[in-house]
């Protein structure tokens, strides 16, 4: 897949599950309930302990259906170690120097994080691909909607606080994509591991996020 094929299927997504646990086993059940709903990107993070073997066995079970990232990237070895492992985008929480140039070079893609128009400016001229405004939720959707005046031309992912129900305000203030943690499983039910309940409340913020 090109660079734009990536961007254009990231665009697409509308919504990001960013699954961030402290075990590779809930993060890999996490990941299926996702793809059994319908999501087709995914954001793993580098907290995940062995985020680049969870990352190449959902690439060996889901092939290229998946767009698959690796987040809370903080320095150029974790980038190259994601890249390595198949990653087909880097994320980091603000501008980690060198990372979208070892993205691009992959043929990958590169989310640097922002939260102030310095910040925002930064993270463009560093050639990242999206902007993730972080934390979200710290501003709000006013905040993104004061980014977005002033940054039309660049897609925009707030992630932080971002739920099946706020989310459309945030569309609505321009997010090109949503970035959703925890908030997008049902607490009860995933601790239960309640496949199908939790299988069908994505796939309702999947089909809500793209109405």
């Amino acid at each position: 897949m090109t660079q734009q094929a990536r961007l254009a299927t990231l665009l697409a997504s509308r919504v990001v599950p960013v699954l961030r646990y402290r075990d590779a086993a809930t993060a890999a059940y996490a990941a299926e309930v996702a793809v059994n709903a319908g999501c087709r990107t995914l954001e793993l993070t580098w907290t995940i302990p062995g985020v680049t073997d969870l990352l190449r066995a959902l690439r060996d079970k889901h092939g290229a259906q998946l767009l698959l990232g690796v987040g809370t990237v903080l320095d150029t070895s974790q980038a190259h170690e994601a890249l390595t492992a198949g990653a087909d985008f880097l994320v980091s929480p603000g501008l980690t120097a060198g990372i979208a140039e070892q993205a691009h070079a992959a043929g990958a893609l590169c989310l640097l994080g922002a939260f102030t128009p310095s910040e925002a400016m930064q993270a463009r001229a560093a050639g990242a691909d999206v902007v993730k405004i972080f934390p979200a939720d710290t501003g709000g959707p006013r905040h993104l909607a004061a980014l977005r005046s002033v940054f039309p031309d660049t897609p925009l992912c707030p992630t932080g606080g971002v739920t099946a129900q706020n989310m459309h305000e945030y569309f609505a203030a321009g997010a090109a994509i949503v970035g959703i943690g925890a908030n997008l499983y049902d607490p009860a039910a995933f601790a239960a591991r309640d496949t199908a309940a939790l299988t069908r409340q994505v796939a309702r913020t999947l089909e809500s996020a793209h109405g």
